[in-house]
């Protein structure tokens, strides 16, 4: 026997599931993987954060906020410059489930930010716009939340 003190199966159980948790959590984005998101961003929020586009969403359509190109446009089409790094913040207006997808020209998701339902609840995403985005819209309802991407030549 060694000198050294037993440590008990619980706390070893509680030690190898707090590194199992640390490891999943740290695996853990938010985001779909593979797609870009405010969660996969590296460096500082602060350095990385790019050019701000604010969005209001409720069930009859995304409300445009900023730039005031955009704002009080329903669904708005969002102006991007491949290779800008933007934050994308949405406000839910109407206590109704959302989330914010971009996809490309097969409709699949590029970026896809967090969803929310809780009444003015803001939910933030970052990404780098690139040409295969070609319109946002609501995962829950796509029909009536829907706009489209303009892609700015270099």
């Amino acid at each position: 026997m060694s000198d050294q003190p037993r440590t008990s199966r619980r706390t070893t159980l509680k030690l190898a599931g707090s590194a199992l948790t640390a490891t999943a959590l740290a695996g853990c984005t938010g985001s779909v993987p593979g797609i870009g998101g405010s969660n996969q961003e590296s460096g500082s929020k602060d350095k990385q954060k790019g050019k701000e586009i604010r969005l209001g969403a409720s069930q009859s359509g995304w409300q445009g906020r900023a730039p005031t190109s955009i704002e009080g446009t329903k669904n708005p089409t969002l102006t991007l410059q491949p290779g800008q790094k933007y934050t994308l913040i949405w406000e839910n207006l109407d206590g109704k489930e959302h989330e914010l997808y971009i996809v490309n020209k097969d409709d699949k998701p590029v970026v896809k930010s967090e969803d929310a339902e809780e009444k003015g609840k803001t939910v933030s995403t970052t990404f780098t716009a690139s040409k295969k985005m070609t319109q946002y819209y609501c995962e829950y309802h796509p029909q009536s939340m829907r706009g489209e991407i303009k892609l700015q030549q270099n």
